[in-house]
């Protein structure tokens, strides 16, 4: 195994939190890796490996996920964002190639949207670029969609939520891992995934999460929220070519809005797609950064 594919592991303390960091690569450009819920740094470990050899791949987990403290509160907006710039500033990283799934990117579009200075560039996974514009054929399609997204009320409810994530065969959490994947996340990923959510301050956490950042920041995008904030860092928007709760044409965003924003459609994936296609992604995210083809 080449010795920059080899993870390295450590402690950071951030914004009062303890954060657990994996490491790949050596001495190139820094690229910081976000993960989706209900996972961790796992999610990265074969794209941060592929791209090891040509970047300085950083990987957290994120608060009360993985390693990473679980406390009673901040997983708001806000303390997400300062989290992770205060992650940058230990780390002395001024700079850095974003790369984010899931609801970790609605914080990368916050993020760059906040401090630009910060990002080189910013790759968002299977989340659009939160300039939505409502039409009858979007709201038909999310009207249609609802049913399969019950879960997200379901776990953000207090009590109900952590009980449903941790309890008894935590069906719910395996349904989440695996209702939306096209090619199958490892066994071993599922198994530490869940695991981790049967720990009550983890669970307590991820129902949090969806309460106080996942459900608030879909709807803030929905409401036009973002309209008059120019996202000026150039974005990739990844999105799987078979994930079909959004009509791929809604995708789209006005120049007003993000200047330098282009999208791509991964075969062969659907909302997990860094585990569905992982190879298509890194080659991607290779081509976005200007890094060389492998």
């Amino acid at each position: 195994m080449n010795a920059d594919t080899v993870p390295r592991t450590r402690r950071i303390e951030a914004n009062g939190l303890g954060m657990h960091v994996v490491e790949y690569g050596g001495d190139g450009p820094p690229v910081l890796m976000l993960h989706g819920f209900p996972q961790s740094s796992r999610e990265y470990r074969r794209l941060a490996s592929a791209l090891a050899p040509d970047v300085r791949a950083l990987v957290p987990d994120l608060r009360g996920a993985g390693l990473t403290d679980a406390p009673a509160g901040g997983y708001d907006l806000d303390s997400v964002c300062a989290d992770v710039l205060a992650l940058l500033d230990a780390m002395e990283m001024p700079r850095v190639t974003l790369v984010a799934h899931d609801w970790s990117a609605l914080v990368g579009f916050e993020l760059c949207l906040r401090a630009p200075e910060r990002f080189e560039r910013f790759a968002a996974i299977a989340v659009p670029a939160p300039y939505i514009r409502m039409t009858p054929k979007l709201a038909g399609a999310m009207a249609r969609a609802m049913p399969h997204l019950w879960f997200q009320w379901a776990i953000a409810t207090p009590g109900l939520g952590p009980r449903l994530l941790a309890g008894g065969r935590q069906r719910l959490a395996h349904r989440l891992l695996r209702s939306f994947e096209v090619a199958h996340i490892d066994d071993d990923d599922v198994a530490a995934y869940v695991a981790a959510l049967r720990e009550p301050a983890r669970a307590r956490a991820g129902s949090r999460l969806y309460r106080k950042l996942i459900l608030p920041g879909f709807m803030n995008m929905m409401r036009g929220a973002y309209r008059g904030r120019v996202l000026r860092v150039p974005t990739l928007v990844l999105f799987g070519a078979e994930d079909h709760l959004i009509p791929h044409d809604a995708l789209t965003v006005s120049a007003d809005d993000a200047p330098d924003l282009s999208i791509r459609f991964v075969p062969a994936g659907a909302h997990f797609v860094v585990d569905d296609n992982p190879d298509e992604v890194a080659r991607l995210i290779r081509e976005f950064a200007g890094l060389p083809a492998r």
